[in-house]
């Protein structure tokens, strides 16, 4: 059975006009830099974006999230910030751009804290 407070944000906070931090209801922070959240915007333009212009959205596709660098953030600041029912947030850019739905699944698995400490417990990888 799956863990349900893993994806289920308690606060979703604005802390400026460069990050954004959720307090998930398993007590877990995960704070984002809005550029980077820009960058994985999960929309199918984005997505095209990211992947040299491959269609990620296929049934058959296997591509992963692709080149984040192929998306102009720097300096973008989320102009406002809308829930999606209970599932999801939509960020409304400054560059104009509205159209990412991004889901609580997809923000825990995208969380920077928690990707830094998978990458440090890698097989092999010796603690200082």
């Amino acid at each position: 059975m799956m863990n349900t407070k893993r994806t289920k944000p308690k606060t979703l906070k604005r802390i400026n006009n460069t990050e954004f931090r959720i307090v998930w209801q398993d007590d877990h922070t995960s704070q984002y830099d809005l550029s980077y959240l820009r960058a994985l915007c999960p929309c199918a333009e984005c997505g095209k974006l990211r992947n040299d212009g491959q269609d990620v959205h296929s049934l058959f596709s296997n591509i992963g999230r692709g080149n984040i660098d192929q998306i102009h953030s720097a300096g973008i600041q989320a102009v406002d910030v809308q829930l999606v029912g209970r599932y999801a947030i939509c960020f409304h850019w400054s560059d104009g751009h509205r159209s990412g739905i991004y889901d609580f699944k997809f923000l825990r698995s995208i969380c920077p804290t928690e990707r830094k400490k998978a990458n440090s417990e890698e097989p092999g990888d010796i603690g200082g």
